[in-house]
């Protein structure tokens, strides 16, 4: 790829290292804002103040941009727009730096004038060379039990900014940790679990090897796997924030330019790059692609600022501001998209918005884990288990009540589930759902310091989407019982029934749900001895079922493959609570049972408690949310009428009423008839 500049940069070499660089021309070093004559003469304070720190001593995961930011850091005198400010403190604290004193009283004057919310105001008296925070300040990581800082050599002679990170921590009583990395926060993206991006200006300022440059990242940061990526803009400055950026964990922003541009290949090459790679996610990137031809006025749009549910864009009256906002509001739905044009000075395409700020993560971050299990086309199963880790950095106690997963079927109304605790800050809860449904889920958390979460961040307009493909229906085979609810004292036999006319080539018989802990020891067919197993027209055989469990209620399912793929549902619970037909106790009945026209639920509580009763199709549909609340000791009664949430008749067939009493879970299975 062809260089529009001379590409010199200063090194920094630990133990010994020494500086290098080349005189270049006043007009080249002050192009685009790089380096002053001043600052070139004075080059050798590369790293004046800094020292390297042992690293963190556990694992950590890097924070991401669009995960909980507390604040943002911007600097005086200003790079931005009073209309920037106004906006960002109606989102986060907004943090300002200045010199002095008499410069925070002017500050505050000027941002009491202009509207700017001063209850979200704190300023930083310390000395400071630019307002590019975007490029010194400090990185995130999320430790054990902390959020903390790490810091690096910046890439510039500007030490005052060099030290600004570490009196961030001082501020917040962080951690920080010194890295022997040379780098600059504009050639940096991350995705929260451990991928980062850069081009390869992070190789070629460092005179490290690049094997050392991985290392470190990993060591400090958690990133267990660095993008480097040829710079596709041909600039000077060679950051990625000048055409790409992380919209979420498996989201990817980069520029595009016309294909009568010189550099056309080259950005074709660089969301290639993120196409062919797996996310966090474990399934490839999804790319999103925003035009940014460069002509003036420029049109740097992916040198936008993430704060929460915020997206601050840069415009600059081109014709292509409406496509790029645009592009945005698709790529990130239900995120409020602030477009902001900084008037007559204007953006440059290498030097924008995000370039003058730098987001503060939330220090308490109340931080919901979970890597999707179920992405595009999943197999029928009988329940598909959300499991989320939720840490209140806090140190507050999670409300176990709004531990939910929402989840919504076939585009319907959102229904939420509440989690089930599993110990070592690991919740779950089964979502049921039938073949051919699409399924969408977001995971919902809150604690007692006030803060109250979803992942995804936006939650229900950006949810996590599956679907199940199922299999084929053979209308051959058929399971008796309907469904099997298991019980340690019981002998567990299921019949497979040919009523058909025509053979069932049966293939093989195995588990559904693996990982669930509904544990088969073993299952037998007497009559097979091999497969395939021909079962003619009016034969049965029998499965018998040794399992194992281990907890109060899961589901799995019996698959039985010939020409199609059936599944068989199994329900499963440690002895108490799970009935066919008949109530096992007196304190949650059901009756009648079957039902006709109407019946009723009784419950009865020896104390308070977090109560969801709720009425399912056997498929997994929820038919009726019948109580949603906590409960003082006594009895309940509930009727049903045998219609859904909408007064709907409901078809015949099998029901289950599903009772949460805080963790505890019970199952009653009620046939309609």
């Amino acid at each position: 790829m062809n260089k529009k500049y001379l590409l010199i940069f200063v090194a920094l070499i630990w133990s010994g290292m020494s500086l290098f660089a080349q005189q270049l021309s006043s007009e080249e070093l002050k192009k685009g804002r790089w380096l002053s004559q001043e600052e070139y003469d004075n080059r050798n304070n590369v790293g004046k103040y800094f020292q390297p720190t042992t690293a963190p001593e556990g694992p950590v995961n890097p924070v991401a941009e669009f995960e909980p930011m507390q604040a943002v850091l911007i600097a005086y005198p200003f790079g931005i727009p009073m209309e920037l400010i106004v906006e960002m403190s109606n989102v986060v604290k907004v943090t300002t730096l200045v010199e002095t004193s008499g410069q925070q009283t002017s500050v505050t004057s000027q941002y009491e004038s202009a509207g700017v919310n001063m209850d979200n105001v704190d300023f930083m008296v310390e000395p400071h060379n630019t307002y590019w925070t975007r490029d010194y300040g400090p990185w995130f990581i999320r430790e054990e039990d902390q959020v903390s800082i790490v810091n690096f050599t910046y890439n510039r002679p500007r030490p005052d900014d060099d030290i600004i990170p570490a009196k961030i921590a001082d501020i917040y009583g962080a951690s920080v940790y010194n890295m022997p990395v040379v780098h600059t926060g504009g050639n940096y993206m991350c995705d929260g679990f451990g991928i980062a991006a850069q081009t390869e200006l992070i190789y070629e300022e460092n005179t490290i090897s690049d094997a050392q440059v991985d290392a470190f990242m990993e060591e400090y940061l958690g990133i267990t796997d660095n993008f480097v990526i040829t710079d596709p803009m041909d600039d000077y400055i060679m950051h990625i924030d000048c055409w790409g950026k992380f919209l979420d964990v498996d989201k990817v922003l980069v520029s595009q330019v016309p294909e009568s541009d010189y550099r056309y290949d080259d950005y074709e090459a660089a969301a290639e790059y993120f196409a062919t790679r797996n996310c966090a996610y474990g399934y490839p990137f999804e790319v999103i692609r925003v035009y940014g031809p460069g002509d003036y006025p420029y049109t740097p749009y992916s040198n936008s600022l993430i704060l929460n549910n915020t997206v601050f864009l840069p415009v600059t009256g081109s014709t292509h501001d409406a496509a790029a906002i645009a592009t945005y509001e698709e790529a990130m739905p239900g995120y409020n998209i602030v477009p902001v044009n900084p008037g007559s000075e204007g953006w440059l395409n290498s030097d924008a918005l995000h370039c003058r700020t730098h987001e503060i993560a939330d220090f308490e971050m109340l931080k919901i884990t979970h890597i999707p299990a179920f992405h595009g086309d999943v197999e029928l199963q009988s329940a598909y288990t959300i499991e989320a880790k939720i840490h209140a950095y806090s140190n507050e106690n999670l409300y176990t009540d709004s531990l939910l997963v929402y989840y919504q079927i076939n585009g319907g109304a959102f229904q939420y589930m509440t989690m089930t605790d599993n110990g070592e800050e690991i919740f779950s809860a089964d979502i049921l759902a039938g073949e051919g449904d699409e399924v969408a889920y977001y995971i919902h958390a809150a604690d007692e310091s006030g803060r109250s979460e979803n992942l995804p961040y936006i939650g229900a307009p950006d949810p996590f989407v599956f679907t199940v493909s199922g299999g084929a229906v053979s209308e051959n085979i058929e399971f008796t019982p309907d469904t099997l609810f298991v019980h340690e004292t019981e002998e567990h036999i299921i019949t497979i029934d040919n009523s058909g006319d025509g053979s069932a080539m049966i293939t093989d018989i195995m588990r559904g749900v693996s990982g669930s802990p509904l544990w088969w020891i073993d299952h037998t067919v007497p009559e097979i001895t091999s497969y395939p197993y021909e079962l003619l027209p009016s034969e049965s055989i029998e499965v018998h079922l040794e399992v194992v469990i281990s907890k109060a209620i899961f589901y799995d399912s019996l698959i039985v493959t010939t020409e199609a793929t059936i599944y068989h549902s199994i329900v499963a619970a440690d002895g108490v609570g799970i009935e066919d037909g008949f109530n096992l106790n007196e304190s949650f009945l059901i009756a009648p049972n079957p039902i006709n026209n109407s019946g009723t639920i009784s419950l009865v509580l020896e104390e308070s408690a977090a109560v969801q009763l709720e009425i399912f199709h056997i498929n997994g549909q929820l038919i009726q949310r019948l109580e949603d609340s906590r409960l003082s000791g006594g009895s309940y009664q509930y009727n049903w009428d045998g219609r859904n949430a909408q007064g709907t008749e409901m078809e015949n067939g099998v029901y289950l009423v599903r009772l949460q009493k805080n963790n505890e879970v019970t199952i009653l299975k009620w046939i309609k008839m």
